[in-house]
């Protein structure tokens, strides 16, 4: 690999837990940031080296010695959309220092101390939005302060970079599989926040899906081959949501259908929900009220084929094994 030392942010959760073993397996000295309380495997201290600090407590002079003597960097940490915030935090305010402010630290200090090339793993929600792709005009899905946020953070990393300091952005759609001591989200998206509801009811859309350990093999290969300034979109397949749903819960041993509802009774629904949620001062990532209109309704779908071809990833589809991992995990609780 063109790049020897890498430092990992996230590295020991669920993507950058792929990640690291990935890069560790093709010969780079990876440093794999966790949290001071995070578990960490065996599989992957085995093979990384382990780092441990909240970033957020650091000044930048300990920050820079963290990230000293590493010439490359990936950024694999921050808050996704369906992060439940507590009651009176604004999801603006609160995405802008989680996903903005350090990311744009901590590649600013990788880029002091040296570092050459830099990964970021944004969304493909910023991608769709950037491009006015899948019927979105383009900046429209700024009003959800998550995906404002991941626009944002794409403009300052890229902001960043100069003839020294090339840094690419893999946006990234659902993701499916499993890592150590990582409970899978969609347990809590698909199962326990329908909780004693006889059915499940999503989006009459679908998604570009891939699994961890694609992420991980087009991770590598953006070290080697991405050029500054590229926002590449991955993925291994399209789905609808219902069948994707249906498969999941198989795969977990879980017997309650999937039902759809017509777009217009789907969008009321979630905007009662949002009414709620303002009555309790609660704020979300993705606004209740667009949600389905926007997003759930459409198939946010990818040209993750042309990703591939430029990053020279010639990777067999496992979104099923990985849907079939993820649901097996859910199993154990």
């Amino acid at each position: 690999m063109k790049h020897k030392h890498i430092f990992i942010v996230g590295g020991a959760g669920f993507l950058g837990y792929h990640t690291s073993l990935e890069l560790a397996e093709r010969g780079a000295e990876v440093t794999a940031l966790a949290l001071p309380d995070e578990v960490v495997d065996e599989s992957l201290s085995s093979k990384a080296n382990i780092a441990r600090a909240n970033i957020d407590e650091l000044n930048d002079e300990q920050l820079g010695e963290l990230l000293s003597g590493h010439d490359a960097l990936v950024y694999a940490a921050g808050p996704d959309d369906r992060v439940e915030l507590a009651a009176g935090v604004k999801a603006s305010e609160f995405f802008e220092t989680q996903l903005v402010a350090r990311t744009e630290r901590v590649l600013r200090v990788a880029r002091e101390q040296g570092a050459q090339k830099a990964v970021v793993f944004g969304s493909y929600f910023a991608y769709i939005n950037n491009r006015g792709e899948c019927g979105i005009a383009k900046g429209e899905l700024e009003r959800h302060p998550y995906i404002k946020a991941r626009v944002e953070q794409t403009k300052r990393a890229f902001a960043l970079g100069d003839d020294g300091f090339s840094v690419a952005v893999l946006n990234i759609p659902y993701v499916f599989g499993t890592a150590p001591d990582k409970e899978p989200i969609w347990k809590h998206v698909f199962v326990d926040r329908f909780g004693q509801s006889p059915k499940i009811y999503y989006g009459n859309g679908g998604t570009t899906v891939i699994s961890a350990k694609k992420i991980a093999v087009c991770t590598a290969q953006a070290l080697e081959l991405a050029e500054h300034g590229d926002e590449l979109a991955v993925g291994s397949r399209d789905m609808k949501f219902t069948p994707m749903i249906e498969q999941l819960l198989k795969a977990a041993s879980i017997e309650k259908p999937v039902g759809s509802l017509p777009n217009w009774l789907l969008t009321m629904a979630m905007k009662s929900q949002w009414k709620k949620a303002q009555k309790e001062n609660l704020d979300s990532g993705l606004d209740m009220r667009y949600l389905n209109d926007d997003i759930l309704k459409r198939d946010f779908f990818v040209d993750f084929a042309a990703t591939d071809a430029k990053l020279q990833v010639n990777y067999a589809d496992d979104v099923d094994a990985a849907i079939q991992e993820t649901g097996e995990r859910m199993k154990q609780g």
